[in-house]
């Protein structure tokens, strides 16, 4: 007669338990991977995201400049008159 305390004792009880322990490892190990790639992931995303910040606060900045810049060799520019046309009286 065998007890059930003694069915978790025999040498198929240990190699299960070794089994199960070995896919808890797997399986937290690769929970471990999985995060640590999230993680990379986003660092590469806030790092894409500041470097666009950046290059769009200069590309604003440059074309504020360059607005700037017309706006003052627009008002530099001297006025120019237009003369009149003479109106010319035909003879028919």
């Amino acid at each position: 007669m065998t007890d059930s305390s003694s069915s978790h004792t025999g040498p198929g009880a240990h190699g299960r338990e070794n089994a199960r322990n070995k896919a808890s490892a797997f399986f937290k190990e690769k929970a471990n991977r999985n995060l640590a790639t999230y993680q990379q992931m986003e660092t590469d995303r806030l790092i894409g995201e500041t470097k666009i910040a950046k290059l769009r606060a200069l590309r604003l900045a440059k074309e504020e400049a360059d607005c700037e810049i017309a706006r003052i060799a627009e008002a530099s520019r001297p006025i120019m008159v237009k003369k009149k046309k003479s109106a010319a009286i035909k003879a028919n």
